[in-house]
């Protein structure tokens, strides 16, 4: 299970994440994240939107970049933006060469447990396997993708593309399929069960 305290690191943009609050302080309402960015490289999260929750992201150090519908935009020290619920976007990444430090707040608007620790569950297996060199191709990597869809869809989550409806489709389909065969959005290895 994530708790506070838990941490993961992305392997290749050293990203350093540090869950300050989960299901546990925040009733299944959501999760305070601290965010550390070293790299120019870009967000280590596409573009995406939450149908049900709100995220506030207040920046500690730094100046970054992040999109909000489409828009880049542009955020330094001691601000903070919000994303509703419907907009898609793109979570800060840094705008310098300075180390870029926020904190991310998510809050659903009922409480949800399960969402807290399958979506940071996402986050802390696919940095996992990253770390672990774990490069899944062709259908394996279809199926593993299909699962992660099925399992965020089921939270309210999308990417931008391909369409909801698509990936509505791919969720039922390919991702029951994946799950099936063993393929988990969520690997228990590494979310410390």
């Amino acid at each position: 299970m994530i708790r506070s305290g838990f941490t993961f690191e992305h392997p290749t943009t050293k990203t350093h994440t540090v869950v300050l609050e989960s299901d546990a302080e925040t009733k299944g309402l959501g999760w305070l994240l601290e965010v550390t960015r070293y790299s120019k490289l870009g967000s280590d999260l596409g573009e995406h939107l939450h149908l049900t929750w709100t995220e506030t992201f207040e920046i500690i150090k730094g100046t970054a970049k992040y999109k909000l519908d489409g828009n880049e935009r542009i955020v330094k020290a001691g601000q903070a933006f919000v994303v509703e619920p419907g907009h898609f976007h793109v979570h800060p990444w840094n705008a310098t060469d300075e180390a870029l430090v926020y904190r991310q707040r998510d809050r659903f608007a009922q409480p949800s447990p399960a969402a807290v620790q399958e979506i940071l569950g996402i986050f802390a297996t696919r940095t996992g396997m990253a770390r672990d060199g774990i490069r899944l191709k062709g259908f394996a990597k279809l199926l593993f993708q299909s699962a992660t869809i099925r399992t965020a869809i089921k939270h309210g989550n999308y990417v931008a593309s391909p369409s909801m409806a698509m990936q509505n489709l791919l969720g039922s389909t390919l991702g029951l399929l994946g799950e099936l065969l063993g393929y988990r959005a969520v690997n228990p290895k590494y979310v410390g069960e």
